[in-house]
């Protein structure tokens, strides 16, 4: 059946003329017609999660993994506000994502009629651009041209350059459904032809001979995969004068290079950092996850600090920012590691890190090897275990910080949800990224970020080949180790917070099949047997004490009396 609404019918004839292909809905009665439009929509998958919080989160995590944009269909009300914190992580991530969220017609807002509220600009802070679309009549010619250039804009919007999400805000008038149907038809696409990123050779040219010579060090942020910058980033690498520092999430695949940075920088004594010290920092991608690398770089003076991509703002993370560099990170640094490689010399720098890189990893080694059964000789573990063509979803919280110590070589994919950094959503997120992705989706999470998402195991799409690992170690652990909770007498009632989380009940309740360890040689006997392809989801909840674990990680970041982390 299809919808008699005309502005739906457009919206969704347009959002499929640019391509979207996964549309994830919530019930309603108010979205009654644009659930009706999108359904009717051919060759296009719609995902019905009930939970708008959820639902916008494995949106994104389809974003993630498809590259496409993907677009979200609620009810009127506060169902749009819990679209907020995964719009708000789009926003910062560059993912696009299309906000169609049903209203009442304007004449009853704020006049206490059901499910109204103010939600033309409801999420202004965290999107590219919102459209308001009345509800009009099928025979209304000039506002179904209104409608369309609207829609149009609102796509071209969330897709050129800096992409981003995009809210279109629909009103709808009763009767919300009737025997008529408006068919499908070709709506008139509006196409945005951008031009590519034309970098001036002198400019190029003169950036390479002030680097030539001096200590570069590039630094990648949390970034989809990207072949054309890894071959670029490849030729970087090869340079004596230049190091590549990247973190688990930047998903470059640099052999000589490695991605757990604060198993390094938690080595280095403070000579060691000294001599370290860059002259030009290039960054690129993302927020940083690791804070040892941040302490580090806003602690280098006379750094000269530029920046490589395209960006809503300034960004000055290091309190040293030079210059913005408004170009395509792939197409700028191949040109510009040409250019350096014909007119450099060796300065060792290159040569000083990787040795600091061989002694780091022998003690890092050395640690884990020796550790009782703790979060760090879990994580190296599990991530010692993951496949090449696994992709695995992070947490925030203490599995992403542990990956950054214990992830020594990439699998096909490494991604977490560091646009804004919250717990909330992570495991939706995955849900949604297994949707997209043929393979296995691995994700890491914590007890406390599985708490706060565990209404996603609700969802009744959760691919086969998701599996989820749950570092139960007795709630907000990363509050046992940072200084400025980790002696409070208040810390496990109000920080640590340890959540109630039978996993080996809920997991067969939801059809998810369930696994457990207590020690590290359960582990090693269980974890072959979870990641194997198996004809559910899976969950491993992997015990480990909490007081111990944070203690662990103390030693570790102190082993050579630097507190770094």
């Amino acid at each position: 059946m299809g919808t008699h609404k005309q502005n739906c019918r457009i919206i969704a004839d347009v959002l499929h003329s640019h391509g979207v292909r996964h549309i994830v809905c919530s019930p309603g009665s108010r979205n009654a017609p644009m659930l009706l439009a999108v359904d009717s929509l051919p060759k296009v998958e719609t995902h019905i999660v009930i939970d708008e919080r959820s639902a916008a989160f494995v949106a994104l995590g389809l974003a993630q993994i498809s590259r496409e944009p993907v677009a979200l269909v609620c009810t009127s009300g506060t169902a749009l506000l819990n679209y907020a914190p995964a719009v708000a992580e789009a926003y910062y991530q560059g993912l696009p994502l299309i906000v169609v969220s049903a209203d009442r017609p304007e004449r009853w807002i704020d006049q206490d009629d059901s499910q109204t509220l103010r939600q033309p600009g409801a999420l202004s802070n965290f999107v590219k651009k919102s459209y308001d679309i009345h509800d009009f009549a099928a025979d209304n010619a000039d506002m179904c041209r209104y409608a369309n250039r609207e829609v149009n804009d609102a796509m071209i919007t969330a897709l050129r350059r800096r992409r981003g999400p995009v809210h279109i805000n629909v009103r709808l008038d009763e009767p919300l459904t009737s025997g008529r149907q408006i068919p499908f038809s070709q709506q008139r696409k509006i196409s945005c032809v951008e031009t590519e990123d034309i970098l001036a050779k002198d400019t190029v040219y003169d950036l390479a001979q002030q680097a030539a010579g001096k200590r570069v060090l590039v630094v990648a942020g949390f970034m989809l995969p990207d072949d054309h910058l890894n071959k670029a980033m490849l030729r970087l690498v090869s340079l004596p004068n230049v190091y590549v520092m990247h973190e688990t999430v930047s998903n470059l695949h640099l052999p000589r290079q490695h991605s757990a940075v604060d198993v390094i920088l938690s080595h280095l004594t403070p000579q060691q950092r000294e001599d370290l010290r860059p002259d030009i920092i290039i960054t690129l991608g993302g927020a940083l996850v690791s804070r040892a690398v941040k302490e580090f770089l806003r602690s280098s003076a006379g750094v000269e600090h530029w920046t490589v991509g395209h960006s809503h703002t300034t960004v000055d993370c290091f309190n040293s920012l030079m210059l913005r560099i408004e170009a395509d990170p792939a197409m700028f640094l191949s040109a510009f590691a040409k250019l350096l490689a014909k007119n450099n010399s060796d300065n060792g720098y290159a040569a000083a890190w990787s040795s600091c890189k061989k002694d780091a990893i022998a003690s890092h080694n050395r640690f884990v090897g020796s550790a009782d059964w703790s979060d760090l000789r879990a994580c190296q573990m599990i991530f010692d275990s993951m496949h090449d063509d696994f992709n695995v979803q992070l947490s925030n919280g203490a599995s992403v910080r542990y990956a950054q110590l214990c992830m020594s070589s990439m699998p096909h994919g490494c991604y977490c949800n560091r646009g804004v950094s919250g717990i909330d959503g992570c495991l939706s997120t995955a849900i949604g990224a297994a949707m997209a992705y043929p393979e296995t989706t691995v994700l890491v999470t914590g007890d406390m970020s599985m708490a706060y998402d565990i209404g996603a195991l609700s969802i009744a799409e959760i691919p086969e080949r998701l599996k989820i690992i749950v570092l139960n170690n007795q709630g907000g652990g990363i509050f046992r180790f940072i200084p400025s909770t980790r002696s409070l007498p208040e810390r496990e009632r109000y920080f640590c917070a340890p959540p109630r989380l039978p996993l080996n009940m809920l997991a067969p309740a939801y059809g998810i099949e369930y696994f457990a360890a207590f020690s590290a040689n359960q582990l090693q006997q269980t974890l072959p047997m979870f990641l194997a392809p198996r004809l559910a989801p899976a969950i491993l909840e992997v015990i480990t004490p909490g007081e111990r674990s944070a203690q662990i990680l103390i030693d570790y970041m102190n082993r050579n009396k630097q507190q770094t982390y």
